[in-house]
């Protein structure tokens, strides 16, 4: 039997794995992930794609430009790169070496993903100055974080293992 039927039903569950991350993201950028209140006389509400918005209105166009690149246009990229991965599940050895370097080099860039977050709750840490309330959308987002972490994980193993070089 081939790789190919033989693992399907690993194929499957992963492929559910990413479409459930893929939903967390989706979800994520677009409810709400804090309200900021400043000395009680402020309070602002962000979501991620409303605060990319408000960058690129405001016309601060480069870290718009790169809140919406790393936020947004690369989680989604990475997430349809490892889906069609798993869709297309290439036999050949030369095939596997090609989706293997695509993958590691979008990986080199999944700190990113994780940085997105450390600095938002990083804004918890202002002290008396700034109150932050987190809303369900950090909550999303880093669980789209997570999943995007283990399936990329899980797909490097399963990469390694069928091109023979197990670690």
């Amino acid at each position: 039997m081939s790789a190919y039927l033989q693992d399907a039903p690993w194929r499957l569950c992963l492929l559910l794995l990413l479409c459930a991350g893929l939903l967390c993201f989706g979800v994520g950028i677009m409810l709400p992930m804090m309200t900021v209140k400043k000395l009680v006389l402020m309070r602002n509400t962000f979501t991620v794609l409303g605060g990319i918005g408000e960058l690129l209105a405001d016309k601060t166009f480069g870290l718009g430009l790169l809140l919406l690149f790393f936020s947004v246009f690369f989680p989604l990229t990475k997430f349809l790169l490892m889906m069609a991965y798993v869709w297309r599940y290439p036999q050949s050895r030369d095939l596997l070496v090609h989706w293997h370097h695509w993958l590691t080099k979008a990986a080199k860039f999944s700190m990113l993903d994780v940085f997105v977050v450390a600095q938002l709750l990083m804004i918890m840490k202002l002290g008396w100055i700034v109150e932050v309330e987190i809303h369900s959308g950090i909550y999303w987002f880093t669980a789209a974080v997570m999943i995007s972490l283990a399936a990329g994980m899980l797909i490097d193993q399963n990469i390694a293992k069928r091109s023979g070089h197990v670690d």
